[in-house]
C-alpha cells in the first residue's frame, strides 16, 4: 500500500505542477508585460520593443542623412 500511495502522490504533484505552469503563465502575462519580444500565441503584448528599436534606428539614420 505504501508504494501505491507514493506513486499516486508523485503523479498528483507532477500534474499540479504542470497545471500551475500553464495557468500561472497566462495569469502573469495578463497583468504584466513580461514577454513583449516573444509573446505567446494567446497573448498580445502591450508593446513591441523590437519594432520600436528598429523605428528609432531608422529615425536616427534619416536625421543623420539630412544633416550631411
Amino acid at each position: 500500500m505504501g508504494i501505491a500511495k507514493r506513486l499516486l502522490k508523485s503523479a498528483a504533484r507532477g500534474m499540479y505542477t504542470r497545471l500551475m505552469d500553464r495557468v500561472g503563465g497566462r495569469v502573469v502575462a495578463g497583468f504584466a508585460d513580461t514577454s513583449s519580444d516573444a509573446p505567446n500565441a494567446y497573448y498580445q503584448p502591450k508593446r513591441d520593443a523590437y519594432a520600436e528599436m528598429v523605428a528609432d534606428e531608422q529615425k536616427a539614420r534619416d536625421a543623420g542623412q539630412q544633416n550631411d
